[in-house]
Formats: structure tokens, sequence, C-alpha cells
């Protein structure tokens, strides 16, 4: 059975300002190179008033990963992630992500929404992930869950840090 996965974050900025570093070029080559492990790279970047397209790769050193994870990856755990994002009338935008695991048959897909709220904004990530391995699928989506939320607070810190560089 699938997992779900649940993420939110907030921001003392308006939604304009975060979607236009969340999708700046400068801004995930310098997310990937901290956070995104070995060989991380943004191997898609299309942005234009219609939304974005965003094509990225991160992996997950083996040390940091189960048994039951590392016999079917044999090495890092490779994501490759595509995110879009379109704006939306009156405000805000709406995207969706997939991300696929080298080496294991499955994926996680989901839907993002970024918007105004209060003084700021928020960003709220659903989706699931589905691994398709007899006995052992529900451990291994649960690992790969544990570390795509892991991912999602690291970018959010690393974008909070950002933000505040650039607005000071």
């Amino acid at each position: 059975m699938p997992r779900r996965i649940a993420h939110r974050a907030t921001w003392d900025a308006p939604a304009e300002e975060v979607y236009a570093l969340l999708v700046d070029a400068d801004h995930l080559r310098a997310r990937l190179a901290e956070l995104g492990g070995n060989d991380p790279a943004l191997l898609e970047h299309h942005v234009d008033d219609a939304g974005a397209r965003l094509r990225l790769r991160h992996s997950v050193p083996v040390e940091f990963l189960p048994s039951a994870v590392r016999r079917f990856t044999g090495d890092d755990l490779v994501l490759d992630r595509v995110e879009t994002w379109t704006p939306r009338g009156g405000g805000g935008y709406d995207g969706t992500f997939e991300v696929t695991v080298r080496g294991l048959p499955g994926s996680m897909t989901g839907k993002q929404r970024l918007e105004d709220a209060g003084g700021g904004s928020v960003i709220e990530v659903e989706g699931e992930a589905a691994v398709n391995v007899p006995m052992v699928g529900g451990r291994i989506e649960g690992v790969v869950v544990e570390q795509v939320d892991q991912l999602l607070d690291a970018e959010d810190d690393f974008t909070r840090r950002r933000l505040a560089r650039d607005r000071s």
C-alpha cells in the first residue's frame, strides 16, 4: 500500500518572492551543491510566464540506507525529481512533482501549492510513494518518504537562509 507524504512550510516573504527563488537556476545549483549528495545536478530548467519545469538529481549516500534498500540500489539512493509550477489566477502557484528512485520499481508523485498567507506565504506538498516489491516494498516506501521529508526540510531551511540574505 502506498505511503502518504505531507509537508508544509511557512515563509516570511510573499509567494511571488519565494517562487522566484525556488525556480532560480543559481539558487537550485547552490541548494544541490549543499544538499544534493554525490553527483547532484540541475538537469532541466525551463521558466517563463506560463510557469516552470525543473528536473533535478539528488542522492542519499549508501551508508545512510538500510540493507533492504541497498539490496536494490547497490549504491547511493539516487532520486530523479521533476517539478512543475504554474501561476494561479488571483495569486499563488500550483505544481506537481514526481520522484523516481534508480534501481527501485516505484515512484513518488504528488501536488504542491504555494500561496500568500498572513504576512508571508505557505507551501504545502502532498503525495504518495509506491514501491512494488513483495515483502519489503512497504519498508522501502518508508525509507523513501523519510529521506524525501528530510530533504524537503533541509531545502526549506536553505531557502529561508537565502531569503534572509537577499532581504538584508
